[in-house]
């Protein structure tokens, strides 16, 4: 049996109901998505998964308005990508920001105790 190759995805939606707009953002993480803004995610993913997380979203929307984009994007057009983030100053009396990683960067697998 063929193995399926995981490919760079974007997931956007944008739903009204502040509780199916939660059960969204759950299931891309259940997914293996990272969120890089409120309503939107990215990560690889396999195209047979991509649908699953697709039909999921749909049926959890319902009859309740919104919009969903699960846009595969080609390692291609990843390497082609811009992408800029910038860090706030540590400000008196406020706990220091951590930066964030680049969106579908791996992550340290570190566990504390």
């Amino acid at each position: 049996m063929a193995t399926e190759e995981l490919t760079h995805c974007v997931v956007v939606y944008d739903v009204v109901e502040d509780g199916i707009r939660q059960q969204f953002g759950e299931a891309c993480k259940d997914f293996g998505l990272e969120r890089f803004q409120m309503s939107a995610f990215w990560g690889r993913i396999t195209p047979p998964r991509r649908r699953e997380l697709f039909l999921m979203l749909c049926d959890l929307l319902g009859e309740t308005s919104g919009r969903i984009l699960v846009q595969p994007i080609s390692a291609d057009d990843v390497e082609k990508r811009h992408f800029f983030q910038r860090i706030p100053k540590k400000m008196p009396g406020k706990r220091e920001s951590k930066p964030w990683p680049e969106p579908g960067a791996p992550r340290p697998n570190i566990m504390r105790f």
